[in-house]
């Protein structure tokens, strides 16, 4: 996208811009310019050189996969993958001259890729990070490096690095941004490439495997087709209920099983569970959001005969996985010149994970219980039933104190872009802390806004 900029001046799209801001990234085709698709994943593009003209060619397709029911017995599928992640690590290694590295966050995932990676090479090398004012995993991620005599880095990022650096990490990318993760993965791929060129990852796993919380819900009832009857009950009692703002709270889960079963439309019901950003905003926005594409997958995959809980995670393995995570650490990789290989996407698994039974993947309220059973195996007792977490940094802290002055100077700025989309005065209101929400949300918010205007003023008006 950053090249496209240099080469051509394509129109802002401010649609998909209104979209992007909604989900909190671009929908799989989308981007911000008009007339600019990128190419989906699954497939490549033929051009004629006589006559120019190019034709999308999908030569892979996970639909295929999901609607394919794997009877494997549980004991007999824990071997299979752990086999097919033994083949793929190996594979990644094998396929390198030079020294490959893994990162190493404290959870399930990237334990699993470095404990098998430290049987396939010598003195393998791991990087984890550590951010002032974050909840901690550091002491997880030693505990593997320990039990495998990894040589480990921990890698401490300041507030002095984030003012220094925000603005940069985030033109990385070419394109609006609002993945706070990219911080600490941009500050520990910086220094895993002073030591290696080749960095194993855990991405994919969660959204193969069931290791987000909200799909427990999709394991236990079909949100995708509520009955009349349950939809207005919920409808009935999410409205005398008071609004949900702590996150983990039990009592959160519960609220938001309610808002989900009240959804008759399938849009509401996929935003609800997977992006919490401006629900309940919508009538902030100038610009609606359509999320013409998404309505039209989801109506799609509504249509195919499997589970709900394969619904959820078949879209959002397409859409958010690609769309937004696996950019995002592509983006913190190259940006030092290091290459970052993810195992747990080889084609093998790719073809294993989705016709797996759904109590593999969540069992009563478990994610993940078939990662969980494997990492038995390798890793250290305290990591088994960690929540998920990844590499987290301190957002509220930094939004109200660090980042505060830049966020306020791009937000409060008369030609901010944002405000072709959103009402400026409800930006101004959560700068202001007068919105009711939780300080949680409101900074992500006030960062996905922040992202999209450091794009525009430093990028697109470059």
């Amino acid at each position: 996208m950053n090249i496209l900029s240099k080469v051509v001046r394509p129109e802002i799209d401010e649609a998909a811009i209104a979209d992007y801001l909604y989900l909190g990234y671009h929908y799989r085709k989308a981007t911000p310019y008009q007339g600019v698709s990128e190419l989906e994943n699954g497939c490549y593009l033929e051009i004629d050189t006589h006559t120019n003209l190019s034709k999308k060619v999908k030569w892979f397709d996970m639909a295929i996969y999901y609607q394919q029911e794997n009877k494997l017995r549980y004991p007999d599928a824990i071997e299979m993958l752990d086999h097919h992640l033994h083949l793929a690590i190996k594979r990644r290694i094998d396929s390198s001259d030079l020294d490959v590295g893994a990162f190493l966050s404290g959870g399930i995932d990237s334990g699993l890729v470095t404990s098998i990676a430290a049987e396939h090479t010598t003195n393998l090398k791991t990087f984890t990070v550590k951010v002032e004012g974050s909840y901690d995993e550091s002491h997880l991620a030693q505990k593997v490096a320990q039990k495998y005599s990894t040589n480990h880095t921990v890698v401490d990022i300041t507030f002095s690095d984030l003012q220094k650096d925000i603005e940069k990490i985030l033109i990385n990318h070419g394109e609006p941004n609002c993945d706070n993760s990219a911080i600490p993965s941009y500050y520990v791929a910086k220094e895993a490439k002073k030591h290696i060129t080749v960095v194993l990852n855990g991405d994919g796993a969660d959204e193969l495997f069931g290791g987000y919380r909200r799909y427990v819900p999709f394991k236990h009832f079909d949100f995708f087709n509520s009955g009349k009857v349950s939809t207005t009950a919920a409808k009935v009692l999410t409205s005398i209920l008071p609004i949900a703002n702590e996150k983990q709270s039990s009592y959160n889960y519960v609220y938001r099983l309610l808002k989900l079963a009240g959804y008759d439309d399938l849009l509401k019901v996929y935003n609800s569970a997977s992006c919490d950003l401006f629900v309940g905003f919508e009538d902030q926005f100038i610009r609606k959001p359509l999320m013409k594409e998404l309505t039209a997958d989801l109506m799609t995959i509504n249509q195919m005969p499997i589970t709900s809980l394969k619904k959820i995670i078949f879209t959002d393995f397409q859409s958010m996985l690609f769309s937004r995570l696996l950019p995002k650490m592509d983006i913190a990789t190259m940006a030092h010149s290091l290459e970052g290989r993810s195992p747990f996407l080889s084609k093998e698994i790719l073809e294993f994970a989705p016709g797996l039974q759904d109590h593999f993947k969540i069992d009563k309220f478990k994610t993940k219980p078939i990662l969980r059973d494997l990492a038995i195996r390798y890793l250290p007792e305290a990591l088994i039933n960690q929540p998920k977490r990844g590499f987290e940094i301190p957002l509220k802290s930094w939004v109200n104190g660090e980042l505060k002055a830049i966020i306020n100077d791009y937000l409060l700025a008369p030609d901010a872009l944002y405000g072709k989309i959103i009402k400026q005065s409800f930006i101004e209101d959560l700068l202001q802390s007068k919105v009711k929400i939780s300080d949680e949300r409101r900074a992500k918010i006030l960062f996905c806004i922040f992202g999209l205007e450091v794009w525009f003023k430093g990028c697109y008006r470059q």
